[in-house]
């Protein structure tokens, strides 16, 4: 009993002697970790950083052995210029027992709490400098020890189940975009990160991750221009879902949008990935499109549903795209630039390659009710040119552009359908007094087939109402590679209130339109560049209204236009040509269709045959022209004179004054010449028609050699002539001289030119009221003129007038 009672005396005494001497040793250890180990981790640290060049410091450092966790307080990290590069509030970093056990490095939590960091490039002469932190890096790697190459590299598995940044500031500086940034306060989170799969293979990494950015202002560098969110977080996972492929889920939130993402990265380098875009706003971005004004979005938000492939060089982007509620208006505006309900983009496939260039591929592209600002300040700038226009370059750059453009661009464009719905567009011309406004709304437009290759065209149709109760309507065939040089364009406007461009014919006529209609239908072609249109304009009961006072354009005589112009039913129909090259510079259909305009409106009061010719399609083109030195029209121009007088007839409130006309050289020596072939001729024995042109005698024929003779013998003397018999060789020159000289002696004075020019007006009204007698009492004989004959001969001058 008494030796039981003595070893378990002694066993007590061993196993107090064995906890005190444990507990020493936990003193001793917890001692050396709170009273020596951080002084010299402290110094260890000070030393290195100064071994690299680099100040670092911190306030205080606990160690707590037995749950293997580090707390650092007040870290700071400066460089040689007396920056700082980090700052640090707290840092806190535990390990994991159960980790350590099986050979992992395996980390409970790392956490850094309040984060200062600076990203700044050092200005380099010539050339660009490095960043701070490269700078550190190349640092470390200059004082780390060499590796052992006969050492075997081991993969190391690490692991770390909480990594998370809170209230960190990042600022980011290069002066040589002049960037400075501050972008806090920003958070980030990673959960479960690991190096290796589930297998325990080391080939990847794996885990959660989110990223609290805050809100956002910063200027993007390059652009200078400012992008701003409101909240931005970052959240996602990696994982290996094969041992050649590592995957990533991205869930990016700005502002009430969420862009979710699923990449599949493989180990021969190809990505592919599916896009989700839930409510995206695009207000942010609005700012860095390259306008000369800025945009502001009241409204945009995008929905899209994309796969994309990236496999070398080629890349592949398919799915849908839709752009809803869209409203930009230009900064000061207090009406929409652009607006729509909604912009689809369906079944679409893009694809591009360094090998075969890139392609655009869409089953649909839909607009559904756009409304549109088109308008021109009074300097005559649209508000798109002042937004878009770029400064202008020399024509040889232009030149060398387009050509380079042409050699690289090998862009295929496809597109089934191609659709706007219920459109409206708003027009404004300020630079009209007053100001010109027309509304186009219920705007529907549909392009088939659309394609950039080149000899392909496209089938559109359109329609709409404008200016409130008049229709629009189309149809034709556009080439999409180059649309203004290949098309086939049908357009037909019906009942449009002329009082609606009131201001443009204030502007450029002098008077209002108090009412009346107008139908245009419009059919313009272009093949290769060259264009030709016709403009046929129907306009019905039209009134004028008052002169615009002290108007300092020139007037059209308008008035007189529409009483020569109008039928028994009150209409107008006239149809104005046009042709050009679309190529050329100054060319402008638009200005090609108004200068003929107003050419016409001009010429109706003094030049009626023109102006009537170019809209009737009598031609005439240079008028009525007597043949030189006769009073005698050719059967054109007589043709022209009848139809004149049949439109005359018609029109029982105008009077027509003929001016005859004659010039005073070319008529001249016509007019001898006509007298004298005249005089041949008859002495010959040959009638000629007072109604048509004195041809030219033949003066081989021995009959008009005789009548030559008898002429010359009236007008220059006998005597003259038989010394021209004796002294000239027989033969056609001696016929010529005679001629010559027979024209040569004919007399012509004033008073014959005047008479001719009255012979020329009378003869050109007994054209004009051949089939109409009635008109003698409106056309009237005027003072004959003097005027300048043209290639077509001498024109006739003529006076309408309304009564």
């Amino acid at each position: 009993m008494q030796s039981i009672l003595f070893k378990t005396a002694c066993l007590r005494i061993w196993l107090v002697r064995i906890l005190v001497a444990f507990a020493a040793v936990i003193s001793l250890f917890w001692g050396a970790c709170h009273l020596w180990v951080p002084g010299a981790i402290k110094n260890a640290v000070e030393a290195y950083g100064k071994k690299i060049g680099y100040e670092i410091s911190y306030q205080d450092l606990s160690i707590s052995p037995l749950r293997l966790r580090v707390e650092i307080d007040g870290l700071r990290l400066i460089d040689r210029r007396q920056v700082k590069l980090l700052e640090l509030k707290k840092s806190v970093v535990m390990l994991k027992w159960s980790r350590l056990l099986i050979g992992e490095l395996g980390f409970d939590e790392i956490l850094f709490d309040e984060p200062s960091i600076k990203l700044e490039r050092h200005a380099a002469a010539g050339k660009a400098g490095e960043w701070n932190w490269q700078e550190l890096i190349a640092a470390i790697a200059r004082n780390a020890p060499p590796a052992d190459p006969a050492v075997p590299k081991k993969n190391l598995k690490i692991s770390v189940d909480e990594f998370k940044v809170s209230n960190a500031a990042l600022e980011i500086s290069d002066p040589s975009k002049k960037l400075n940034e501050q972008l806090k306060p920003l958070s980030i989170e990673l959960l479960d990160i690991a190096n290796y799969d589930n297998r325990g293979d080391v080939n990847g990494v794996r885990g959660q991750y989110g990223l609290n950015l805050g809100a956002l202002n910063f200027t993007l560098p390059g652009l200078n221009k400012k992008i701003a969110f409101k909240h931005m977080a970052i959240k996602g996972a990696l994982d290996n879902p094969a041992p050649d492929t590592m995957g990533a889920h991205l869930d990016l939130e700005i502002d009430d949008g969420r862009i979710s993402s699923h990449w599949d990265l493989k180990s021969d380098k190809s990505i592919a990935g599916k896009v989700q875009v839930e409510n995206l706003s695009i207000a942010p971005f609005v700012g860095l499109l390259p306008v000369n004004k800025e945009l502001q979005a009241k409204g945009g938000v995008i929905q899209s549903a994309v796969d994309i492939s990236l496999k070398g060089d080629d890349l592949a982007v398919s799915g849908d795209l839709h752009l809803l509620d869209l409203d930009l208006l230009e900064q000061g505006q207090k009406q929409s630039l652009m607006k729509w309900k909604s912009g689809d983009l369906s079944q679409f496939i893009y694809r591009s390659s360094k090998q075969s260039g890139s392609s655009f591929i869409a089953n649909e592209v839909s607009i559904h009710q756009p409304l549109l600002q088109f308008e021109i300040d009074d300097k005559g700038f649209s508000n798109f040119r002042r937004l878009f226009s770029k400064p202008s370059v020399e024509a040889s750059d232009v030149e060398k552009l387009s050509t380079a453009v042409k050699d690289k661009s090998t862009f295929a464009l496809d597109i089934k359908a191609l659709k706007l719905r219920e459109g409206e567009m708003q027009f404004a011309d300020l630079a009209m007094k007053p100001n010109f406004k027309v509304k186009l709304r219920n705007f529907n437009a549909t392009f088939a087939n659309v394609s950039n290759l080149p000899g392909h065209l496209s089938v559109m149709t359109l329609d709409g109402v404008l200016a409130e109760s008049g229709s629009i309507r189309g149809k034709g065939q556009i080439a999409f590679d180059d649309p203004r040089r290949n098309n086939d364009v049908t357009l037909s406007f019906k009942n449009i209130p002329l009082n609606a461009f009131n201001p443009a014919v204030m502007t450029f006529a002098g008077y209002q339109i108090a009412s009346g209609r107008i139908n245009l239908n419009l059919h313009y072609s272009a093949k290769d560049g060259e264009l030709k249109g016709g403009n046929q304009i129907v306009i019905k009961k039209i009134e004028l209204g008052d002169e615009v006072p002290d108007f300092q354009g020139k007037k059209l005589p308008l008035g007189l236009a529409i009483a020569l112009l109008e039928d028994s039913d009150d209409t107008i129909d006239v149809t104005i040509n046009i042709a050009g090259n679309v190529d050329s510079p100054e060319f402008s259909a638009s200005g090609l269709v108004w200068q003929a305009i107003s050419n016409v409106l001009t010429n109706v009061a003094t030049a009626p045959f023109r102006a009537l010719g170019a809209l009737l399609g009598m031609g005439a083109n240079d008028g009525v022209n007597a043949v030189l030195g006769e009073a005698v029209y050719l059967p054109p121009d007589q043709d022209r004179l009848e139809k004149f007088g049949d439109f005359l007839a018609k029109k029982p409130n105008a009077t027509l004054e003929l001016a005859g006309t004659y010039d005073p050289d070319a008529d001249k020596t016509a007019l001898a010449r006509a007298t004298a072939d005249l005089a041949i001729l008859m002495a010959a024995g040959i009638n000629t028609p007072p109604s048509e042109p004195i041809p030219a005698p033949d003066l081989s024929d021995t009959k008009v050699q005789s009548g030559l003779k008898s002429a010359y013998a009236q007008y220059v003397g006998r005597i003259k002539l038989g010394q021209r018999l004796i002294t000239l060789p027989e033969g056609a020159a001696r016929n010529e001289q005679l001629h010559a000289e027979l024209i040569a002696s004919i007399p012509v004075t004033e008073e014959d030119l005047r008479t001719l020019a009255k012979n020329r007006a009378k003869l050109a009204q007994n054209f004009m009221v051949k089939s109409n007698p009635g008109l003698n009492d409106r056309i009237s004989l005027g003072e004959v003129k003097a005027v300048g004959a043209g290639k077509e001969g001498v024109p006739l001058e003529v006076e309408v007038r309304i009564k």
